[in-house]
């Protein structure tokens, strides 16, 4: 071979050569350009992911939020449940609201929310109307004559009992059986010592035969408060209280009054 047939092939071989370093780095760029839009996708998708991340992140902060809302909330209704509790303890009714319930899963809190609120409204207006309505015990004895007609313990004639009698000791503290103002505090023939007190809703409730009276005309007083103390004064065969309730001026049957269902004991 020639010097010039040598130079040729020379030529030819490096061109080839060049081609082929050529045709593999193009080919080695493709590969990275490809890997860099993978890259690139990925680096969105992670992105995204955080977005979504940080919204699901917001939404468990919120739910916590209204979760705490909500446990505060049921912490005012128990305090209400409670006092209401002591409120009957005090009119001699022995029931217990209940307190606490079932578990409410965290997507149903706005349901929760407007149960809570509802519950907390009717504990207020049912307190109101224990307080305002003499509903209970004046005192804590067994019932010894009942309402209605009966044989007179002086003559043993056939008489009507405008109340009921209850057992006491003496000087055992007689309680207002409601909220209201004292219509009347002395002496009132065959009743002896006798407290009145006026109540919303046209009630009114009698305490007669007191060995001691505590409160004075015109006072207001609160269901629970001690008006006086039982004794044996007036028309009376012993120590006791009678115990009356009118409606706008019409005698009612105490009985109906003390007991809110059968639980109740004296």
């Amino acid at each position: 071979m020639n010097k010039t047939g040598f130079i040729k092939y020379y030529v030819v071989g490096l061109t080839f050569i060049s081609f082929t370093a050529l045709f593999l780095s193009l080919n080695s760029s493709g590969d990275v350009k490809k890997l860099r839009q993978e890259i690139s996708q990925r680096d969105q998708q992670i992105k995204q992911l955080m977005i979504e991340l940080k919204e699901k992140d917001k939404k468990i902060q919120q739910i916590n939020k209204e979760k705490q809302i909500l446990v505060e909330k049921l912490k005012i209704i128990e305090e209400k449940i409670k006092k209401a509790n002591k409120t009957l303890k005090r009119k001699g009714i022995r029931i217990r609201l209940p307190q606490g319930g079932k578990f409410i899963p965290a997507e149903e809190g706005k349901k929760l929310q407007i149960y809570a609120d509802n519950l907390g409204k009717n504990i207020d207006k049912l307190l109101k109307v224990m307080s305002d309505i003499p509903i209970g015990v004046p005192l804590y004895g067994r019932i010894t004559s009942r309402f209605g007609y009966r044989k007179d313990p002086f003559n043993g004639r056939k008489a009507f009992h405008t109340g009921l009698d209850l057992r006491a000791r003496y000087k055992q503290p007689v309680f207002a059986t409601a909220n209201g103002y004292v219509e009347f505090a002395g002496w009132s023939a065959g009743y002896g010592k006798l407290v009145i007190i006026r109540h919303k809703y046209g009630y009114k409730t009698y305490y007669g035969h007191l060995s001691k009276i505590r409160v004075k005309k015109g006072r207001w007083v609160k269901a629970g408060t001690v008006i006086g103390y039982a004794g044996s004064t007036g028309r009376s065969t012993g120590v006791h209280l009678h115990y009356e309730i009118r409606k706008y001026g019409k005698l009612i049957n105490p009985l109906r009054f003390l007991y809110l269902n059968r639980t109740n004991s004296f």
